[in-house]
């Protein structure tokens, strides 16, 4: 091979093997611990939602399928018009394109919380520290 394209192909995998982003501060990717506080603010105001929607709270599959749902639909409609939900906002993270090129898309949005949904994608993390429905989704969860 010649040297040229030796050098090329170090420098090719060198780029995919750097993180993009920097290792602390704004702009770094979220830490396990801001994330875990923007879902836990989430679930509560799931929950208050899931209270209201039901007249009170009740310890039925209707109670804990609302309060799934209203959940879900947080993180659609504030990801999608704001970057981030109440929860988000509360722990200084926001949701951006992988490019960096603001909010994601509606499409990108709603494939991120499909994925979000079946729960482990949130688990599983890559060296960069993002999380697998935001890697299939083009986004990654950002400090802001």
């Amino acid at each position: 091979m010649p040297k040229e394209s030796q050098d090329a192909s170090k420098r090719e995998y060198a780029s995919v093997e750097e993180a993009p982003y920097p290792e602390s501060g704004p702009g770094s990717v979220a830490n396990f611990g801001s994330r875990l506080l923007a879902f836990l603010v989430d679930a509560v105001l799931a929950d208050v939602i899931g209270i209201i929607v039901n007249n009170g709270y009740h310890t039925s599959d209707r109670q804990n399928l609302s309060v799934y749902l209203a959940f879900l639909l947080l993180e659609i409609v504030f990801v999608t018009l704001a970057g981030q939900t109440p929860g988000m906002r509360v722990a200084g993270i926001a949701v951006v394109r992988e490019d960096g090129r603001g909010r994601p898309k509606l499409q990108w949005v709603l494939l991120r919380t499909l994925l979000l949904a079946v729960v482990a994608p949130a688990l599983v993390i890559d060296t960069h520290g993002r999380a697998m429905h935001d890697r299939a989704a083009g986004t990654v969860m950002l400090r802001t």
